[in-house]
């Protein structure tokens, strides 16, 4: 079957979704695609093997907002597939976001080279193919740390990174507390740092603290950029000047705001 063929079969919803207020949380934060590809003899497997496996993440996303897909072709030949929505996105934007984000995952070449396995990180959706469970990972070696290339500067430089460490601190320990998801700022002294931290479903409650505890320490170095993030195995971290999420969020502040 031709390459056009398959990338029209697999990613029809990716190139023509009309544009909304959730385009940038679904455009591309980082793509990983792995080095191991498939030997030339066996990519007609492996193509429709991964083409299964991509068809069958996509109603589970779009049923519950994540969903993970075992597709065994024969006993030596398994693709797992996984995708999941941040959980501030309504049903409409994270069926959009995962759109967007799917669409992508052709760069990652796993019809010309059979490559293996590929992420795709955006700040409102993940997605994941590998040759290997990786459901309960929660760190993986190709976790990245990305810092906004600006940094804070003048007066507020000192009251922001205080303000962003006490953020991220209650990142890590909220999220774990509220089932996997946590949104919020800080707010002192008249500087606002805005977060967001989410575990992957797949991961339990000792795997969540984990991905957590690492992204935390991970993300101190972007402290006095305007942003940071830490994409995960087994979970996703943001801070911001700007308020990125849907919710209203819990806060700290001086007292001038917040619940």
């Amino acid at each position: 079957m031709p390459i056009l063929t398959l990338l029209l079969l697999i990613l029809p919803l990716g190139f023509f979704i009309n544009p909304s207020v959730s385009d940038s949380r679904g455009a591309t934060v980082a793509q990983i695609c792995s080095n191991r590809t498939t030997p030339p003899q066996q990519r007609s497997l492996f193509v429709k093997t991964f083409l299964a496996a991509m068809d069958a993440v996509s109603p589970l996303v779009e049923a519950k907002g994540y969903g993970q897909v075992v597709n065994n072709a024969n006993g030596n030949l398994t693709v797992y597939a996984y995708g999941e929505c941040i959980k501030d996105l309504n049903k409409k934007d994270c069926d959009l976001c995962f759109a967007q984000i799917k669409a992508k995952v052709p760069i990652c070449l796993p019809f010309q080279r059979g490559t293996r396995g590929g992420q795709v990180f955006s700040d409102g959706c993940y997605i994941r193919y590998d040759d290997y469970n990786f459901f309960n990972e929660t760190l993986g070696l190709q976790d990245r740390t990305v810092c906004a290339p600006k940094e804070i500067t003048g007066v507020n430089r000192t009251v922001f990174r205080d303000n962003a460490a006490e953020l991220v601190k209650n990142m890590s320990v909220e999220a774990v507390r509220n089932g996997g998801f946590y949104a919020g700022f800080v707010d002192r002294h008249n500087v606002t740092v805005h977060g967001l931290a989410q575990c992957w479903e797949t991961l339990n409650r000792s795997g969540c603290v984990e991905c957590l505890s690492k992204a935390s320490v991970s993300i101190g170095s972007c402290l006095v950029n305007e942003e940071g993030r830490v994409l995960s195995a087994g979970c996703y971290m943001r801070f911001s000047t700007q308020k990125f999420y849907n919710n209203s969020g819990n806060s700290t502040s001086d007292g001038n705001g917040g619940k």
